[in-house]
């Protein structure tokens, strides 16, 4: 029997072309609908002004598997087949603009030009299926939000699939508000299937989305079904081709995953901090009771999102962008009543903290970390470190092929046989990469370990290689995680 022939680039990532034609098709046909409002223009101009000043992009590094796609861009890594950690459409995305532009810098304006896109489609959609002081709130919440802010300086997958999504959002309401249903049903329908093609948990909003067509039943659906139809086929050739790359990753430990993750609320900071619930609740109840039929699908995003990405073992915050649609229409709901108005700055204030700290951890670089360290702690060398079992992955300190990471403590009985291997003695030496945001997101994974155990810090490791600076912390007992962890204190340098 012969060997089965590896799939081409093209073959896995050719649903995005006519996707992309649909959206180009529609766009065309709902020009005239591209009506920005002057409000409008200045809440872009917030948002540009903190992803382009606020933020310190000097300091950006293209990392992981972003510096991948860099590499596609520059043309030093050749198409691939790809799969769920380098998609195919992106891949052939970056290859084509590498061919225009030479710079990689590029690829972070790109990033924060569609990040842009996204809230004016967010803005637009609420403003045609409610009004323009939802609208308004809406924008400016996913202007200021640090995580929607991170992810719009980087190459990963995270903001352009997002945008993709609310532009197929604006293209629903602007059918339901009475535009050309031909045209709005094709750009509905392959903005869909672009965003699912540059990130399969896409497909998760669609529920959202049939809900509002059923809710709201556009008039003439023959004109517009279709679209969507042949939008949803190729969301769900493209979700095949990327997943038939191989097993998707944390595929073997779902249930696991949920019942660690469930409790985790802290990767929808700052709307994790108790403080803006009460303005989230009030806004969420006037939303529902003045627009229920666009409020209820987007606000059950929110859960929704949470509990399906609960059952991936590496969950994070770039896994909840897409929340943002239902935080918006909260916030919008703090409009409708002048007496909700002072609640606004429940969600203000704690997003203004989120952003200093958003500046503070991006891409902090190894000098930086050292300063935030708690100078009253003792000072050792990587050779005086006892003999206990280390989580650590840099080779500075241990060998690759010896390393432990934080996924080794995500089972209790696993972190446990690591304990009595290091008789009775479990450290983590939190780093560099635990401390700053970048698109490696081990960040989010730093969180996860410090809710699920009990850690104490214990010395700051001085290494004589390229500057190593690490802060060891003491594993202690597993956490029963509280039913609201956002109270539990995460301690954090």
């Amino acid at each position: 029997m012969s060997p089965v022939t590896p799939l081409e680039p093209w073959q896995t990532a050719w649903p995005a072309l006519p996707a992309l034609l649909m959206v180009a098709w529609g766009v065309w046909g709902l020009r005239r609908e591209l009506k920005p409002a002057r409000w409008g223009a200045l809440v872009l101009l917030v948002a540009l002004l903190v992803r382009v000043v606020w933020v310190p992009l000097e300091r950006h590094e293209f990392d992981g598997h972003e510096a991948e796609y860099r590499d596609l861009f520059l043309g030093t890594r050749a198409l691939s087949r790809g799969g769920t950690l380098l998609y195919p459409a992106m891949q052939w995305l970056y290859a084509g603009l590498g061919i225009v532009l030479d710079d990689p810098r590029g690829l972070i304006a790109f990033s924060t030009g569609i990040s842009l896109v996204g809230i004016a489609a967010t803005m637009g959609a609420v403003r045609r299926l409610w009004a323009p002081g939802p609208a308004l709130a809406a924008g400016l919440l996913m202007a200021l939000w640090g995580d929607a802010v991170f992810w719009s300086s980087s190459a990963y997958n995270v903001i352009l699939p997002h945008t993709l999504l609310a532009v197929g959002l604006w293209a629903l309401a602007a059918l339901i508000d009475g535009a050309r249903p031909g045209a709005a049903g094709a750009l509905a329908g392959g903005a869909f299937a672009l965003a699912v093609a540059t990130r399969v948990e896409g497909a998760l909003v669609a529920p959202a989305a049939l809900a509002l067509l059923g809710l709201y039943r556009p008039p003439a659906p023959g004109r517009w079904a279709p679209g969507l139809v042949l939008g949803g086929l190729l969301g769900v050739a493209a979700m095949a081709l990327v997943l038939s790359a191989g097993e998707a990753p944390g595929a073997d430990a779902r249930a696991a995953s949920f019942w660690m993750n469930l409790g985790i609320l802290a990767y929808f900071a700052p709307f994790d901090a108790p403080i803006t619930w009460p303005a989230l609740a009030v806004g969420a109840a006037i939303a529902v009771i003045e627009r229920p039929k666009l409020a209820v699908p987007l606000l059950l995003l929110i859960p929704g999102l949470h509990l399906a990405s609960a059952t991936f073992d590496d969950y994070g915050v770039r896994h909840l962008l897409n929340v943002g649609f239902g935080l918006g229409v909260a916030a919008g709901g703090l409009t409708a009543r002048r007496w909700a108005w002072p609640l606004m700055l429940l969600l203000i204030v704690p997003m203004m903290q989120d952003l200093g700290e958003l500046r503070r951890r991006y891409y902090a670089s190894e000098e930086r970390f050292a300063e935030a360290l708690d100078p009253a702690l003792p000072r050792i060398e990587v050779g005086e470190l006892p003999a206990c079992a280390l989580i650590v992955e840099d080779f500075r300190v241990v060998p690759e092929d010896k390393q432990r990471s934080h996924f080794n403590l995500l089972d209790a009985a696993e972190a446990e046989a690591l304990r009595a291997e290091g008789g009775g003695c479990l450290w983590w030496l939190y780093g560099v990469q635990d401390h700053r945001l970048s698109s490696r997101a081990v960040r989010d994974r730093a969180i996860r370990t410090m809710l699920l155990y009990e850690t104490k810090p214990v010395a700051v490791v001085i290494g004589p290689e390229r500057g190593y600076v690490g802060l060891t912390m003491e594993i202690g007992n597993r956490r029963a995680l509280p039913l609201v962890p956002a109270l539990a204190p995460v301690e954090s340098p």
